[in-house]
Parts: C-alpha cells; structure tokens; sequence
C-alpha cells in the first residue's frame, strides 16, 4: 500500500521535483512496520521518521509528521489512497489561497467506486459521512459536486497550513484512532477557520486496509466529553455533566498591543519547538531502551558462548586424557615388540650355535672316515 500511495504522488502535475518549493515526503512509521523505506519514488525524494514504541497512534503520527516538515502547507495522507489523475492535490491545494479557509478534503471512493467521503456533518452531535455509499451522480443531484463549508474532513486525506496545525496544537493525543481528525476540524473552526471539501479532488481509499474499523466506546465518550451532546464548531464544547464551557483562547487571544503579531509568532516558535523536544526526546528514550535491549541481548549470547566454551574446554580435557591413555598403551605395546624382538633374536643366536656345533660334528665324522 505504501509503495502504491507514494507511486500516487509521484504522478502529481506539475511535477513535484520541477515546481519552485518541491514536495517533500515524510513517511511515518511505528513498531508495527515491516519492511524497508523505499528511499525515493521515480525521483521523488522522501525522509522517514519513527512514531515512537507502543501501539497505533494515527494522532501522534500525524504531529510527528507535522513538525518533521518544512512546508506551508501540510497534506495528511493515509497509506491506503490512490488517486485517479495528477491534478488532486493543485485543486485542493487552490482553496488555500483564501485565508479564511483553515483545512481541504477531498472526495473519497470506495473501490467499487461508491462514496465513502465527500465531507462530514453533524447529527446530534454524531459525525456522519454525507452520501456515504452513495453514487457520484446522487451526489452531484444534491449539489455536493462544488466545493462546499462541511463541518469536518477526514485525516485521510486533508490539507492544511502548518502554522494553523501548530496554532491549535495539532491533533490531540486525547484520540490515538478515532475522532482525532474531527476534533482538529473543529478547533480549526473555532479559531475562525472554514473547513471545505474539493469534490473534483478524486481519490480511492481502500478504507481501514490495515486495520480493523474499530471504535472503541471511551473513544466517543471522551468526544462527547469534549464537544458536548450538541457538537457545533460555532460555539466552544461543553461538557454535559459539568456544564464546564472549554473557551480556552487561541494563541492569537493570548496578547494584546502593538507587538501582539510579533509575540504570536514568539509563542508559535516556542510552541513548536517544545513540540520538537518533546518528539525528539521520546525519540532519544525509545534509541536507549533499544539499546538497552541490544546490551541485553549481547549479554545472553555472551553468557552462551562461555557456556560454550566451558563445554569446549570439557570436550578438550577428555579427548587430551584418551590421548594421554592411547600414548601409553602405544608405549606398553612398544616395550612389548621390544621384548619380542630380543627374545627373537636369542632365539635366532641360539639356534645358529646348535646348527654350527652339528655341522662341524658332521664334518668331524666325514675325516674319521676319510682316515
């Protein structure tokens, strides 16, 4: 999926090596990755950084993103989209240009092609799709085929300007897997911002091809708990049991005066690189508890091959001690060759003393007869 979606940006017109600020690709990944990186994609280079050990965080991996860029403008994207043309991204990236516009979604199909996305709205507080599973056409018949104010888009796909995913704190770890897109759309929209869909922004989206369409039920509470029984991005949340209204000013609120711009983008920077220490300090503590691991690890194959080498030795001792055995059986059987082949050679002695002492009676007799 990975190689398809990255495949999809490397088709983007104008090329994105060839436009004046070329796109740049962070690829996030987490423990639950396999495989190696690919390092670029028909030329499009990309980066790689790590979320973080523990489970599924679409919330953390998306600021992880965020702050690894150097862009403008930010496009949350899924690894499970493929788009149609190579135009997508200029149409939603188009909308941007209005300043009262804060995030851009697109239209999302269904492999069969049925709508899975083409915006969120809100009904009793409960996000739905609009015309999910519906056809283009029946879409288009109720005026949904322009660009539209939508109450919310999904991290899907969805692009926005950096600074404004910095000034509201980017997506709130408060929702690893569920509702964090939404969550950020209205606070989005509580700054000021619209929220738009670009309908002519076609994609596919092989919907949770990586895993389960789950929402777990803490996750709707805590949205709840959050936005109130009434979720309405025109006013702030409100907690329903304690009437507790979160109208907590946005960065820009926080000062007054002539140098209000100045000190906004002060807190902005301070801000974001509070979010980069954090992410980075994560990063360094993730680095020492693989080493430590790594240390651990090394520990036990050193603690094996002392066990081997104990065993090793063992093995040496005993074959040096049937060495030992075998030198002195060949010693003992030496001695006794020794022995055999002295007595042998009395033997021969004395049997070349019998043969002499008859030989020369023989011969003694013969002359005695001679005589």
């Amino acid at each position: 999926m990975l190689e398809r979606c990255l495949e999809t940006l490397a088709l983007l017109e104008p090329k994105p090596a060839e436009v004046p600020n070329p796109l740049e690709v962070i690829v996030v990944v987490g423990d639950e990755f396999q495989g190696e990186p690919p390092q670029q994609v028909n030329g499009l280079p990309m980066r790689v950084t790590y979320r973080g050990a523990g489970p599924f965080d679409f919330s953390l991996a998306v600021n992880c993103g965020v702050l690894a860029s150097r862009g403008d403008l930010v496009l949350i994207l899924n690894d499970d989209i493929e788009a149609e043309d190579s135009h997508w991204l200029g149409r939603m990236a188009a909308h941007l240009d209005d300043p009262t516009i804060g995030a851009v979604g697109a239209t999302l199909l269904y492999p069969d092609r049925s709508i899975q996305h083409i915006g969120i709205e809100f009904e009793d507080a409960q996000p739905i799709h609009s015309f999910r599973g519906c056809q283009l056409s029946e879409a288009a018949a109720a005026g949904a085929d322009t660009a539209h104010d939508v109450g919310s888009v999904t991290g899907a796909c969805l692009l926005a300007r950096r600074k404004d995913l910095l000034a509201v704190g980017g997506m709130s770890l408060e929702f690893p897997a569920s509702y964090g897109d939404i969550d950020l759309c209205l606070r989005l929209m509580r700054s000021g911002l619209r929220v738009v869909v670009e309908p002519a922004a076609v994609l596919i989206h092989h919907e949770s091809a990586s895993r389960p369409p789950v929402i777990e039920p803490w996750e709707w509470e805590r949205f709840i708990t959050r936005w109130g029984e009434g979720a309405n991005p025109g006013h702030p949340p409100v907690n329903s049991e304690t009437d507790h209204r979160y109208d907590s000013s946005m960065t820009a609120d926080l000062v007054d005066g002539d140098d209000r711009e100045q000190l906004r983008h002060e807190i902005l920077n301070l801000r974001d690189r509070a979010l980069g220490a954090e992410a980075r300090s994560q990063f360094l503590a993730d680095r020492v508890a693989n080493r430590d691991e790594r240390i651990a690890e090394l520990e036990d194959r050193v603690v094996e091959q002392d066990t081997l080498i104990e065993e090793w030795k063992d093995r040496v001792l005993e074959r040096d001690t049937r060495i030992a055995e075998r030198d002195i059986r060949i010693a003992e059987r030496d001695t006794r060759i020794a022995e055999r082949d002295a007595e042998i050679v009395r033997l021969r002695d004395e049997l070349d003393r019998s043969a002499i002492i008859r030989l020369a009676r023989r011969i003694a007799r013969g002359s005695r007869k001679d005589a």
